[in-house]
Parts: C-alpha cells; structure tokens; sequence
C-alpha cells in the first residue's frame, strides 16, 4: 500500500517488478528449498504456495500476498515508464475497480472503511462550519 500500485511477471530466471513509484525493474532469482532468493540483493522470503497466491514472508520482517490474475486488463508488457503519459493514465484508469473485482472473484472481500469511520464525513463537517457563519 506504501508503494502504490504494483505488479509482478514471474518466469523461471527473474522476476520483473512493476512499481507505478519507482518504474520497472528485474531482479533475477533462484528458489532453494521453500524459499525465493533473489542473486544481486540480500532479500530471502519463504513461500507459501495457496494456489490463487504466493505469500513471500522476507528476511527483512516484510510480508507480501501475490495474486496470481489469469489475464490482466492491459498486458503487463505494455505498462508504460512515463507515468505522466496518455497511455500511463490510460493504464491506471479504473484499475481500482478491475483489482477489486479479480479479487472478490477470489473471495476475498473489499472493505471501503465507511463502517469504521469513528467521526463525521469530512462533507458533513464542512456543512456544520458554514451553518454557523
């Protein structure tokens, strides 16, 4: 959530990582045992395998839950690097709405907080300042 939106393409020499922060970068791998060690940084995470998903948990107290999607709305191929482009925008343009509904056809549902909002909207507050003008 920190990084924003990312995405991974994972063959059997590397793992490509799409960040819509930092851009795209390759990182080659190898798996020993239960684990993914990448072979230009120091990062180990064990993998458990849930079918529809992959959690790495990382020898640096990082977790991370892969989604495997069968066909992504855009190729992750055509991600473009300039993320102030025509086609950038054009990529980001409802993925919020196409990621929920990959995972809620995974079963797993997605909360948007309102049931946990504890104060007044930010709306209703606003409504409350100006009536007291």
């Amino acid at each position: 959530m920190a990084n924003g939106y990312s995405e991974f393409d994972i063959d059997s020499q590397y793992v490509v990582f799409y960040n819509q922060k930092v851009g795209r970068f390759k990182l080659p791998y190898k798996i020993e045992n239960d684990s993914l060690k990448y072979l230009t940084k120091d990062y180990v995470a064990k993998i458990t395998d849930y079918g529809d998903s992959l959690l790495l948990e990382g020898n640096d107290s990082t977790q991370a839950l892969l989604h495997r999607f069968k066909e992504p709305h855009v190729p992750f191929e055509k991600i473009p690097e300039e993320k102030d482009s025509l086609s950038f925008a054009s990529y980001i343009a409802d993925f919020d709405k196409r990621l929920i509904s990959e995972l809620e056809k995974a079963g797993i549902k997605i909360s948007d907080g309102v049931e946990k909002r504890e104060g007044p909207a930010y709306e209703e507050l606003l409504k409350k300042k100006s009536a007291n003008r």
